[in-house]
């Protein structure tokens, strides 16, 4: 969860409050201000549940938002790399900041799949 805010509180201030001669730096694709400030949002919005997350001592509370969470990553770094392979000059990946977004993407999906998978079990809790 360290890692998501690290990069999530960082990332989602520089597309919030930056000006858009920043996208192409900190962004893997072309982005509006519209979809800048959206996408900033749900980074945004992802470090401070995580936050309140870390405050809880039981699994079961944060079960479902983690796992929104991860299939969210999931489905977007699906999505990444579909349109990869199918339309190659969308996500540029000399970019430097679109490595630490599929960085972060796995991470995420990992962390949140042991955590639903393997942790649970750990405790003789249901992973579902």
């Amino acid at each position: 969860m360290w890692i998501v805010i690290g990069v999530s509180v960082p990332e989602g201030l520089a597309l919030y409050f930056g000006p858009t001669s920043w996208y192409p730096v900190i962004w893997g694709w072309s982005l509006t201000p519209a979809t800048a400030r959206f996408t900033a949002g749900v980074y945004l919005s992802v470090a401070f549940g995580f936050l309140l997350s870390m405050r809880e001592s039981e699994w079961e509370r944060i079960r479902i938002p983690l796992a929104m969470l991860w299939s969210f990553a999931l489905v977007a770094l699906l999505g990444a790399l579909f349109t990869i392979a199918t339309a190659p000059n969308i996500v540029r990946l000399e970019r430097p900041f679109t490595w630490v977004w599929f960085f972060l993407y796995v991470v995420s999906i990992l962390g949140g799949m042991y955590y639903h998978l393997v942790y649970p079990r750990k405790f003789g809790a249901r992973p579902w």
